[in-house]
């Protein structure tokens, strides 16, 4: 956490805070977003992950007073962490929070985005990390320890579904 971050959602011990998948056909007004998640996919299915103290895990981070967009927390966050600039990037899911409470004014989001790698570039743009990993999904899945690891699961196989899928230009009939 920064003391640029526009929320600041630390979890306090014995805190539950529960999280509902909304998918991608929400997408909430920018000021309820507290968090962007980010799958970056190199062209071979690869992703690059955050080598962080706490483990492997994906880049991403709290958005920041001066930030107006997801897509902008997300491609500082991925050259903060991982040093890589991203194509295109798309709507994986929005994740909705009740850290803040459940009544409806209370409720923020976790948006998660993905992207192909465009370039990797020297680890001297890395500074919110221990480095980077380029792994395959199974790999990071496995190494994963920061959360639930079949919901990290379900958020990357979205994530490389919806990528790859409108990537693909044969169809069969």
């Amino acid at each position: 956490m920064s003391e640029s971050d526009r929320q600041k959602t630390i979890i306090q011990a014995g805190q539950k805070v529960n999280f509902v998948d909304l998918g991608n056909s929400f997408l909430p007004a920018f000021e309820k977003v507290t968090s962007v998640l980010v799958v970056p996919f190199t062209q071979d299915g690869s992703m690059v992950c955050a080598l962080l103290e706490r483990g492997l895990d994906l880049p991403g981070g709290h958005v920041q007073i001066d930030e107006l967009t997801c897509e902008q927390t997300a491609r500082r966050e991925v050259m903060e962490e991982v040093g890589v600039s991203l194509g295109e990037l798309k709507l994986v899911k929005v994740l909705q929070s009740d850290y803040y409470g459940s009544e409806p004014e209370q409720l923020t989001y976790i948006v998660v985005m993905t992207g192909f790698v465009e370039d990797i570039l020297s680890d001297n743009y890395i500074h919110e990390s221990l480095g980077r990993s380029i792994i395959n999904i199974e790999e990071f899945i496995s190494q994963y320890q920061a959360g639930n690891k079949e919901d990290m699961r379900s958020i990357v196989l979205d994530a490389k579904r919806l990528l790859f899928d409108s990537c693909d230009r044969t169809s069969t009939y």
